[in-house]
């Protein structure tokens, strides 16, 4: 027990010392100061996707959503495959999407979309993730309900970015 203790001390001791060089050691060798690099600097007028500094942009013209009915407008292939599709038709006169309510599913329900010559609900859709991991049920989860949290109407815009596809 005694020996336990003296190491004990004994390795405090040694961890808690200076480092300092004694009074009469060698001094440390001089490091040599840093050099700054060059900093490669963008000016402000090359960076973003319009011409100019964000000061110096014309007034933007308003975003014109489609006012097309359902079925009268061609649907633009995602950027990405990622990308969620976009709604190729007007939604002002859907009204709010509800828990009780889906405007969206009285077309795009996966039992009537054929019929209705629209793009089914995708299985995706029907999957729980949270209760049900792997499973697919009848109906749209809680967290797919609100589409419109991540499909957006499509405007009548050109692209800022163009992608090429092979």
């Amino acid at each position: 027990m005694k020996n336990t203790l003296f190491v004990l001390l004994l390795a405090v001791a040694l961890g808690c010392s200076s480092g300092a060089p004694d009074k009469d050691g060698p001094e440390p060798a001089a490091r040599p100061a840093p050099t700054p690099q060059a900093v490669k600097t963008i000016p402000d007028s090359e960076i973003g996707l319009a011409a100019g500094t964000a000061f110096q942009q014309p007034a933007q013209a308003p975003i014109a959503f489609n006012r097309v009915d359902p079925g009268e407008s061609e649907l633009r292939v995602p950027p990405n495959a990622e990308f969620p599709p976009v709604i190729p038709h007007s939604v002002e006169d859907l009204g709010p999407i509800t828990l009780s309510e889906n405007p969206c599913l009285d077309c795009h329900n996966a039992d009537i979309a054929e019929e209705m010559g629209a793009v089914p609900v995708p299985a995706s859709h029907r999957m729980d993730l949270r209760n049900a991991p792997g499973g697919i049920g009848d109906e749209v989860t809680g967290a797919r309900l609100v589409c419109t949290s991540c499909h957006v109407a499509q405007t009548g815009t050109e692209p800022l970015v163009t992608v090429e596809r092979p």
